[in-house]
């Protein structure tokens, strides 16, 4: 149940994500690269990653994920690979022809704060404040469907 008890659906925040990741440049002072980092997965607490909260199993950098961030004048190219062993309850509803929710938020630190996200203002989406990390700022809900034809799975 992603509402609480007694409260219409989808009225307040409401979780809409089981997977999130953020697609980092890292500094040269720490080695440079790229990394990407688990904000959200199954069996995963839900929190910031401040040094005061407990760890889970679940955190940190994805170790086979493949990541690469390109700036070409005022564009910003990114290109993610993550696994599906990373993300094994999508590669189920694939395989079963389920659809699948799927939203990005991407934010350009070199374009004046700006920041895209995917659901933004979609008639099928609406405010959501958990739909991505940190919860204090504006979201959209990630209602996006898409699905994947049998022949492509093969």
């Amino acid at each position: 149940m992603s509402y609480t008890k007694g409260i219409m659906p989808r009225y307040i925040g409401y979780k809409c994500t089981d997977y999130e990741y953020a697609l980092n440049t890292v500094s040269p002072e720490y080695g440079g690269g790229f990394e990407i980092w688990r904000m959200l997965a199954p069996g995963m607490p839900r929190k910031h990653f401040y040094p005061r909260q407990g760890k889970s199993p679940h955190d940190g950098a994805v170790k086979d994920g493949k990541l690469i961030t390109v700036r070409d004048a005022n564009t910003l190219y990114t290109e993610c690979a993550i696994l599906w062993s990373e993300i094994p309850d999508v590669k189920k509803a694939i395989d079963r022809g389920d659809k699948i929710k799927f939203s990005a938020r991407i934010n350009d630190d070199g374009a004046g704060a700006a920041c895209m996200e995917l659901a933004r203002e979609r008639s099928v989406s609406k405010k959501n404040s958990r739909a991505f990390h940190p919860d204090w700022k504006e979201h959209w809900a990630n209602e996006i469907e898409f699905g994947v034809e049998k022949s492509l799975i093969q």
